[in-house]
């Protein structure tokens, strides 16, 4: 039988792949979370095809990366996923990147929960599957997504517009379009002297077509981290952490 605990997949980053530092950008570590779990759940028999024949499908809850460093231009890396846990709810899913030579590059933590595209809400996951998830035992040494308080009414703020583009299959904002209205706040010397050592994202409320929304962000003093948060019409959606390495 075949074991499908765990999952890898290995991948050149190309010139194209790159921000301005020559580095992976966390847009594109995001982007290949979603690829290695998706490749993942459909080995295990529960991915889109078994899902989608019930109009439902995973959608992330929380996102967690905490990089030691990124790939950089023409190198070689490596992601493998495994679940860690579940329940009726949602599942916990953690992953580590290493480059060629197997050295840790970073570990991310993601929550995923199986919503029904119909109602929008989430479903039974015992009431899908009569056979248990395949989990596996392995190290994830980094902290879960830390509780982000609301942010104070002085926090700064910018207002964008949800486009056509920002828009995935399911009709609302893909989960990288927010990772990149959150990183343009920030300049590009800035980015020339930090980078982010850890990031976590929540999603609370999902944002579509035309939606105007404002990103508020501020620093939180006791720890030096910048907060943000993606708010529309006094609802907050996005709930977001970045912690700075000066390079």
């Amino acid at each position: 039988m075949t074991d499908h605990s765990q999952h890898s997949n290995t991948y050149l980053l190309t010139a194209g792949e790159t921000d301005a530092e020559g580095r992976m950008p966390l847009t594109l570590v995001t982007e290949r979370i979603i690829e290695v779990a998706s490749e993942h759940a459909n080995l295990m028999g529960i991915g889109y095809d078994a899902l989608i024949t019930h109009n439902v499908g995973w959608v992330l809850s929380r996102v967690s990366i905490e990089m030691m460093s990124y790939p950089e231009i023409n190198s070689y890396y490596t992601l493998t996923t495994w679940i860690e846990s579940y329940n009726r709810r949602f599942s916990e899913r953690n992953f580590v990147m290493t480059d060629s030579s197997g050295r840790v590059l970073g570990y991310m933590r993601t929550v995923w929960v199986a919503m029904d595209f119909v109602t929008r809400t989430g479903v039974d996951l015992s009431a899908m599957f009569d056979k248990p998830f395949a989990t596996a035992d392995l190290p994830c040494p980094i902290a879960k997504a830390p509780r982000v308080a609301p942010l104070p009414e002085d926090a700064a703020a910018e207002q964008y517009t949800f486009k056509y583009r920002d828009l995935d299959f399911n009709r609302h904002v893909n989960t990288v379009r927010y990772l990149d209205l959150i990183l343009n706040h920030w300049s590009l010397e800035h980015y020339d002297v930090y980078e982010p050592r850890r990031f976590d994202i929540m999603f609370h409320h999902e944002c579509h077509y035309g939606d105007t929304v404002d990103l508020r962000v501020c620093r939180d003093e006791a720890t030096g981290a910048s907060l943000c948060e993606i708010v529309r019409d006094g609802t907050r959606c996005i709930v977001a952490s970045i912690q700075w390495k000066k390079l």
